[in-house]
């Protein structure tokens, strides 16, 4: 029998596939995969994931610009994303980015039609096998999921409850206001009338959080000042949202965003290569969870190291050859109840983490990690 009935929302940021699949991108979407698939075995649960969030941020953008204007002739059904990603490096250290009032066409066709930069199709088209072969559940990569809200009628909600300062009447910004909790304004509306990633997610969660709805948050460490005002800001509207920050994977010394490169080597589908040579599609699933996740921690600032991933590797085998049986249902529903959060999800480490210290059954690994 599940437990609580409301609907609890999952809502990972999103990210611009303009690159391969790296480190830190794989963490996440492992931490919420699996958090995903046992959570729901337990409670109502939605994934959202909206590609026009990530599609509607100016670095997106101007890198699509940039592509057009100074690489008009690259085929992109040929280009391999890690080449996309070179290009999007050096798109960034370039200086080439255009002002996002020049660029009003890509976000007017991204609103009204869904559409999507040829370049992006192509990279998104890369993840969705690279994480089939991880066995992680498609959140709707390709999707074509409107605004539930407007700009404008996000703004004007959040302005009646005093939670926006307007200025574009003037030809200034919008701001979102969390000075009552002690925090500075945070711009979301450019001067240029460029919407910024929150206030793109206001007008997609907002709309779908009823009174007391609840949320999950899940997002980059890096990014917590914003979600810190962003949970405040949903609360004062009557939702119940809580925060998953998962802390980035360092390759070498670095823990730094792709778009300063310094990641070559470390793509997603290197790593697929590099565990397939020896392993099975089913040790390489489980190893690199327990790598992920139970390895690296949530914030644990460790580097990506290789010889800690095999060894993942290794101990998946052994996992996987000695589980027992497939149990009772129950019995399974009762075990996940153990490792669940306050806010009533299932906690992706400790869950992972708990393998190490008993045999799994074979139920939970086929429903939750394979």
């Amino acid at each position: 029998m599940r437990g609580p009935s409301r609907r609890l929302l999952l809502a990972p940021v999103t990210i611009t596939a303009t690159k391969p699949l790296l480190p830190t991108h794989v963490k996440g979407f492992l931490w919420v995969d699996t958090l995903f698939r046992s959570t729901r075995l337990v409670r109502d649960l939605e994934y959202y994931w909206n590609p026009r969030a990530a599609n509607l941020t100016g670095q997106t953008i101007q890198f699509w610009d940039h592509l057009d204007r100074r690489h008009p002739d690259l085929d992109h059904d040929t280009v391999s994303v890690e080449d996309l990603g070179h290009l999007y490096v050096r798109f960034h250290a370039s200086g080439d980015a255009r002002p996002m009032d020049r660029l009003r066409h890509y976000t007017e066709r991204v609103e009204r039609e869904g559409w999507v930069h040829p370049s992006t199709r192509a990279a998104t088209r890369d993840w969705q096998r690279q994480l089939g072969l991880l066995g992680v559940h498609d959140p709707g990569l390709t999707a074509d999921r409107p605004a539930a809200a407007s700009i404008d009628e996000t703004v004007e909600l959040l302005v009646r409850r005093h939670l926006c300062v307007d200025h574009r009447g003037h030809g200034g910004p919008a701001y979102l206001d969390g000075t009552r909790w002690g925090m500075p304004l945070r711009p979301v509306i450019g001067a240029d009338g460029h919407a910024n990633y929150l206030l793109v997610i206001l007008r997609d969660l907002l709309p779908r959080l009823a009174e007391g709805g609840q949320a999950l948050l899940v997002y980059d460490d890096d990014l917590a000042h914003d979600y810190a005002l962003l949970a405040r800001v949903l609360g004062e509207l009557g939702a119940r949202p809580s925060r998953l920050p998962l802390g980035r994977v360092p390759i070498g010394r670095a823990a730094r965003s792709s778009r300063y490169g310094g990641w070559d080597g470390h793509s997603l589908g290197r790593l697929a290569e590099l565990c397939l040579r020896e392993f099975d599609p089913a040790v390489y699933r489980l190893g690199m969870r327990l790598y992920f996740i139970a390895m690296l921690k949530r914030t644990a600032a460790e580097p990506f190291r290789p010889d800690l991933l095999r060894r993942a590797m290794r101990r998946a085998a052994r996992m996987l050859d000695e589980a027992g049986g497939a149990g009772d249902g129950d019995d399974l529903l009762a075990y996940l109840g153990g490792f669940a959060a306050p806010g009533g999800w299932i906690d992706p480490y400790r869950l992972t983490d708990g393998l190490f210290a008993r045999r799994p059954s074979s139920d939970l690994l086929k429903q939750v990690y394979l």
